[in-house]
């Protein structure tokens, strides 16, 4: 195995963990919530372990098919980060318009607030500034 792809896999199975962590904790949630879904041994191990596989493998194929690092310290992982955040506040919204019990115009106003000021702090503060070395 060369050295590269060995790091590559590494590295992505060391980010993994906070993939199985999100899964262990939010499917039993999830689960909870939904009532056509039961809760067996099958959906509440199962599901985490599915999710961890699918989501790291497709980042290991993604970094050894484009040969990206993928990293957060660049334009377009700063990017790629502001993106999730936005699309995750949303669902978090959602969810707590829905299922909390919370007024959804104060939830939608709370959530387009936030959303627009950290869009306008990323155009002020900008992707250019970020230093974009990476050392190997």
């Amino acid at each position: 195995m060369k050295s590269q792809r060995r790091r590559i896999i590494r590295e992505e199975l060391l980010r993994s963990i906070a993939w199985i962590g999100l899964a262990i904790v939010g499917w039993p949630l999830v689960i909870s919530e939904i009532t056509w879904l039961d809760a067996t041994a099958l959906t509440v191990f199962g599901l985490p372990a599915l999710t961890w596989a699918l989501l790291t493998t497709g980042a290991i194929a993604v970094r050894l098919a484009t040969s990206t690092e993928l990293q957060v310290q660049t334009p377009v992982g700063l990017s790629i980060s502001l993106l999730l955040g936005i699309m995750l506040g949303g669902v978090g919204a959602v969810y707590l318009a829905t299922a909390g019990g919370y007024s959804a115009l104060w939830i939608s106003a709370a959530y387009v607030a936030v959303t627009g000021i950290t869009v306008f702090w990323y155009w002020f503060a900008g992707p250019d500034t970020v230093d974009t070395t990476v050392t190997t």
